[in-house]
């Protein structure tokens, strides 16, 4: 889970309460497009992983593990 995964939990929160401020806002917005972005990353990476399993090709597959890893730890889907 990444950071901006857990603030967007605290500011749904605060929007359901009804506390949400209009500075957080602007904040809410920036935490849905980190989140979009990062499920449009896993997504194609899990589509793709697909390809290679289905393809056999074992290098291709390798190298999109990797990446999903590195999306995994940082948010940041390397060279997609």
């Amino acid at each position: 889970m990444l950071p901006a995964h857990a603030r967007l939990a605290e500011l749904y929160h605060l929007h359901k309460a009804g506390k949400l401020s209009d500075a957080e806002g602007p904040e809410l917005l920036q935490c849905l497009a980190i989140n979009a972005r990062y499920c449009w990353d896993a997504l194609k990476l899990r589509q793709l992983s697909n390809q290679a399993t289905a393809t056999q090709d074992a290098v291709w597959l390798t190298e999109l593990h990797i990446r999903e890893e590195a999306l995994r730890l940082t948010g940041r889907a390397p060279l997609l």
